[in-house]
């Protein structure tokens, strides 16, 4: 029986009531993913978020937007999640720590009456998947992004989730598809020696609730979809942005800078991807240099398999934002093109 997006969002909302992610525990949990992410772009691109009005959509407990509101004391943040429980646990968080840049709220992003305002950068990082309907819960977003705003988004990838799927596989059937046995689904992820996916980031495991949160959200998630090259560009499009790019990808539980470009110039920022490693012959390179960018995008996706995609939509050509020799400008999709053809 297929659930309604209603009842989707009440058991993903109830799930992380129960299991709140990416920890139970208050306190800062060393989570600096994010914030290294927005101190690398703002490095890359001379971006400044002093003065921004930045929405989190999606914190779950808060604890990867706490520790970037804490380096980023001139910039103002909303959070927001659908679970009761996690914000609980970020405002005792952001209490405790004494960051006080944040404002909390209760919001459901299926819902389109919701105005959130409207804000310069707003991040989801990690939730689009888990929506019941992701091109939804993107329009709204979109609707409250202003018209030079950036919209930074994760998503869980097709070809590198492969692992992680067929472990959810096993452990459905083995719980005769009673999938909220999250009790019974925990010592069957132990008896079966099944890790937990932190997905990248610096997660404390040692803690046994941060452990079965992370297996839960890894392993017995009710709801989650997949992306590929060729739905992240769907989901753009579809989601009435301009233009966008894919900033960077997650490799287990490795980052590399996107990169689609095959003679591009050095850069020592961070490893990003390279194409040209791939490509051993002049043949390869060639045929390669013919194709459109949606056809790299695709490429770069099969030879490395990402298991995340950090993308950054607009509502304008980033040329517009962003210097044009940049490689985010350089590697930028327009989203109102018809890719069908080739260029």
């Amino acid at each position: 029986m297929e659930l309604s997006i209603e009842s989707i969002t009440r058991r993903v909302s109830a799930t992380y009531d129960l299991f709140p992610y990416p920890s139970p525990a208050t306190g800062i949990q060393n989570l600096k993913g994010l914030a290294n992410l927005l101190t690398i772009f703002s490095r890359e691109t001379a971006y400044d978020f002093r003065g921004k009005t930045v929405l989190d959509a999606g914190t779950g407990t808060g604890h990867h937007l706490l520790e970037a509101a804490a380096a980023l004391k001139d910039t103002a943040f909303v959070a927001i999640d659908v679970s009761g429980r996690p914000l609980a646990i970020a405002r005792e968080t952001a209490k405790a720590q004494h960051v006080d840049n944040v404002r909390f709220q209760r919001v459901d992003l299926m819902d389109t009456s919701v105005d959130l305002g409207r804000f310069d950068v707003i991040l989801c990082m990690g939730v689009l998947h888990h929506l019941a309907d992701p091109v939804r819960g993107m329009r709204n977003l979109v609707r409250s992004l202003s018209d030079n705003g950036l919209l930074f988004f994760y998503v869980h990838g097709t070809h590198g989730s492969r692992e992680r799927i067929r472990r959810k596989q096993i452990l459905s059937t083995l719980l005769g598809g009673n999938g909220r046995d999250f009790d019974r689904g925990i010592e069957m992820i132990r008896d079966l020696g099944f890790d937990p996916v932190s997905y990248g980031w610096n997660l404390n495991i040692d803690d046994e609730r941060t452990k079965e949160s992370v297996c839960v959200h890894s392993y017995l998630n009710v709801h989650e979809s997949l992306f590929d090259a060729d739905s992240v560009f769907n989901l753009a499009q579809s989601s009435q942005l301009e233009s966008f790019v894919t900033y960077g990808i997650s490799i287990g539980q490795t980052g590399l800078l996107f990169e689609s470009r095959l003679n591009a110039p050095p850069d020592t920022l961070l490893p990003r991807t390279d194409i040209s490693t791939k490509l051993s012959t002049p043949r390869l390179c060639e045929a390669y240099e013919r194709l459109n960018l949606r056809d790299r995008y695709r490429l770069i996706d099969l030879f490395y398999q990402p298991s995340g995609y950090v993308v950054i939509g607009l509502k304008c050509p980033a040329a517009r934002l962003f210097p044009g020799d940049s490689r985010v400008v350089q590697n930028a999709v327009d989203a109102t093109a018809d890719w069908s053809r080739r260029e």
